[in-house]
């Protein structure tokens, strides 16, 4: 495998944590309005889990914060 392929499965991994992130914080903010609380609290403990996984695989130093910040940003079809 070379490098320029690696670095692509590498971003495109990286993309998939940040739109299921994504997705879960949406899916929380629903479970809310909904009034389902635990529903809430077991995604919220999900996306964590994500976060902390894409932290660990990140060479950067990104907080659980400027994670979901980036995450949240709209782009392409989200």
């Amino acid at each position: 495998m070379n490098v320029v392929s690696m670095n692509f499965e590498n971003n495109e991994r990286r993309d998939e944590f940040f739109a299921l992130i994504n997705m879960i914080g949406y899916a929380v903010s629903i479970a809310h309005t909904l009034g389902s609380q635990t529903a809430a609290e077991h995604m919220d403990t999900a996306r964590a889990a994500l976060i902390k996984q894409l932290q660990d695989e990140m060479s950067s130093n990104l907080s659980a914060d400027n994670i979901n910040r980036i995450a949240t940003v709209r782009a392409g079809h989200c």
